[in-house]
């Protein structure tokens, strides 16, 4: 770009400027120049990020697969359901006593092992459910061989 040309488009970009500010001004005083100060400054931003010349960014590498490719989740979808509902379990005792501690006892009981849920939860049925321990405990004492 020649010398005259960018010394127009400077003039130029300080004259848009300037008679933006002032209209800010005059539609609504000092908060309406505020806004266009703000305004201008994030457009002089954008223009000066773009005008920067620099190297591409690099791109981001893929995370490592911890799955075996040929196993999916959607091969296993009660694990999703069971995975959930010992979340859920967690947040509410109705929902344990509803809904994880009738599958832990048909799991318990299919796997021969139906003393592994025996836990009372607290009186209020709208209170939390168990603890992360104690649910950890009844799975592992399932998964045990």
């Amino acid at each position: 770009m020649s010398r005259r040309k960018q010394a127009v488009v400077g003039a130029a970009t300080v004259i848009g400027t300037a008679g933006a500010l002032v209209a800010g001004y005059a539609a609504a005083g000092a908060t309406g120049l505020i806004d266009v100060a703000a305004l201008a400054t994030l457009g002089v931003l954008i223009v000066a990020r773009g005008a920067v010349r620099g190297e591409k960014p690099r791109s981001v590498r893929p995370k490592k697969q911890r799955r075996d490719p040929g196993r999916r989740a959607a091969d296993f979808p009660a694990y999703a359901s069971i995975a959930t509902d010992v979340e859920w379990a967690r947040m509410s005792q109705r929902h344990y006593e509803h809904a994880l501690r009738p599958r832990l006892a048909r799991l318990a009981a299919a796997l021969g092992k139906s003393g592994a849920i025996d836990i009372t939860g607290p009186a209020d049925p709208d209170g939390p459910g168990p603890d992360l321990a104690t649910l950890e405990r009844i799975v592992t004492h399932l998964e045990a061989p």
